[in-house]
Parts: C-alpha cells; sequence; structure tokens
C-alpha cells in the first residue's frame, strides 16, 4: 500500500473513531446511574471484548503506560469538568488539545510551530467556540481549568500514541483497567441496575471504548498527531446531532457557522499538508541537472 493510500485509509479510521465517541453522551444520558459505575462498566465490558474479539498483541512498555495514564487522566478530568461547568465549555476547552499537541512538538523538535499548523489550530479552535456560542459560559472556573487539562491529557494521548512503538490498543485497556477500580466502591448498588442501562453500559463499552480505540490505534498510526486530532474533533458535531435525533435537543443558532469552520480547517490542513508532501517528494534542481 502506498503512503498516500494509507494516509486516506488512516483518516477514514479516524472519522470511525469520532463517530463511535460520539455516542458517549447519549449512552450516559439515558443512563440514571452514577458516572463512576457507567465507567467501570463500560470499561469491564470494553476489555472482554478486547481480549475475546480483538486478541491484541500485548506490548508493554514506559511509553504504552504513559499513553494509557494519559487516557484515563483525560476521561477523568473531562468527567469532573462537565459536571463544574457548561456541555459546551468543556468540550471546547477539552479540543484545546490540538494546541498542546502543536506544544509537544516543538519542545521535541525544539522549533516552533510552522504558521499553517497556528492557523489550523485557530481556525478549529474558532468554529469550536462558534458552534456552542450559544452555552459557553465564563463561570466555573474550576470547571473549566478542568476542561484544559484534560485536553492538554487529550493532546498527550495523541502524541505519544502516534510514537514508533507505541501500543494504541495496550493503552486503550491500561486505562480500562484503571477505570475499573473506582467502581469497585459501587458493587452494592449493582442489584438496583436496570436490565436497560446493563444494554446502555454494554453497548459504551463496545462502541465508545472497544470499537473506537480499535479504529483510534488504526488511524493514529497513519497519521500525524495534529491531523488526528482534527479529524476526530468531528465527534463535536457528530454528538450534537446523536442529541438531537434522540432528545431534540435544538442546535445553537451559531452551529452551523461552527461546523462550517471546523471541516473547513481539516479541509484546509489536509490540503496543505498534501502540499508539503508533494514538494518533498520533488527533486532539487541540482538533482534533476
Amino acid at each position: 500500500m502506498d503512503t498516500g493510500r494509507r494516509m486516506n485509509t488512516g483518516y477514514l479510521w479516524l472519522l470511525g473513531t469520532a463517530v463511535a465517541w460520539s455516542f458517549s453522551g447519549v449512552f450516559t444520558k439515558l443512563n440514571s446511574q452514577p458516572g463512576f459505575l457507567i465507567s467501570a462498566v463500560s470499561s469491564v465490558v470494553a476489555l472482554l471484548f478486547y481480549f475475546i474479539i480483538i486478541r491484541p498483541t500485548i506490548r508493554v512498555s514506559k511509553l504504552v503506560v504513559a499513553a494509557g495514564l494519559a487516557s484515563y487522566f483525560m476521561g477523568i478530568t473531562f468527567t469532573y469538568a462537565n459536571k463544574l461547568t457548561s456541555v459546551g465549555s468543556a468540550i471546547v476547552l477539552q479540543y484545546s488539545s490540538m494546541a498542546f499537541v502543536a506544544l509537544y512538538e516543538a519542545i521535541e523538535q525544539r522549533k516552533v510551530p510552522p504558521a499553517r499548523k497556528v492557523f489550523v489550530i485557530v481556525m478549529a479552535l474558532t468554529g469550536m467556540v462558534v458552534f456552542f456560542f450559544d452555552s459557553l459560559s465564563p463561570e466555573n472556573v474550576l470547571g473549566n481549568l478542568l476542561a484544559i487539562i484534560s485536553g492538554a491529557f487529550f493532546g498527550l494521548m495523541f502524541f505519544l500514541n502516534a510514537k514508533r512503538g507505541s501500543s494504541p490498543v495496550t493503552s486503550a485497556m491500561i486505562s480500562c483497567a484503571i477505570s475499573v477500580l473506582p467502581g469497585l466502591l459501587y458493587i452494592p448498588q449493582l442489584p438496583q441496575v436496570k436490565p436497560h442501562e446493563w444494554g446502555l453500559m454494554a453497548a459504551g463499552g463496545i462502541v465508545c471504548s472497544g470499537l473506537a480505540n480499535v479504529c483510534f490505534s488504526r488511524g493514529i498510526m497513519r497519521a500525524n498527531p495534529l491531523t488526528a486530532n482534527l479529524i476526530t474533533m468531528l465527534e463535536v458535531v457528530f454528538a450534537p446531532t446523536w442529541a438531537f435525533v434522540f432528545f431534540h435537543e435544538n442546535f445553537g443558532r451559531f452551529a452551523l457557522a461552527g461546523t462550517l469552520l471546523i471541516i473547513g480547517s481539516i479541509i484546509v490542513n489536509l490540503v496543505l499538508e498534501q502540499r508539503e508532501k508533494d514538494a518533498a517528494a520533488q527533486p532539487s534542481p541540482e538533482l534533476a541537472m
């Protein structure tokens, strides 16, 4: 498979990741159980999905464990951010992860990010703010801070999983295993869980964790971290769509403009990225002579 086709396949896997992640809110909102219990049961189901269906090759290293910890802390800080600030603010601030990805790359490479990365990040974040403009609120400082911290871990997850020697599925399994631990405190509540709630938690484990992380692991190996982060950001467009379909929640007045900016930032990034690759592939004038 040539590099271009491999990258295109990676983009499709990342799009699948965004779709799978976007159902998390629906499964959670339809469930009356505590968030930690939902997370724990879904994680157990996800682990069973990995071991029985995927049967991955387990590779453990400092890099893999670090990515798993980043994934766990991203999830737990985002859960509390949603409780302490508006959903719109939490999502917008969490996707500051793109800026953190660029920061991590700049630190590793010891150089300032190129102008096109800065432009794409600003365009995407502007789209996010516009999309959720009606629900953004400057209050709830702690929740907003936690959302930014979640964004830092989210960006770190992309950055680490894109490295050679990473194992995104193993890292996801480590994150799931850690998520199970707080759920042990809720074991006495298990008899109170309704049948449909068990189904929702199982669906969350299979779709939002299992399938999502399989798609993510295949996509992140075929795209750079920033591009991967941008494509999965489509989650914020899909999630409100499902909320409209299932709960009749209306889009904000600025949602269409925000959607166009988000999608536009992805297209601009892909076009500029391809131009850079084409330019790098062309022989220099000296070699052509």
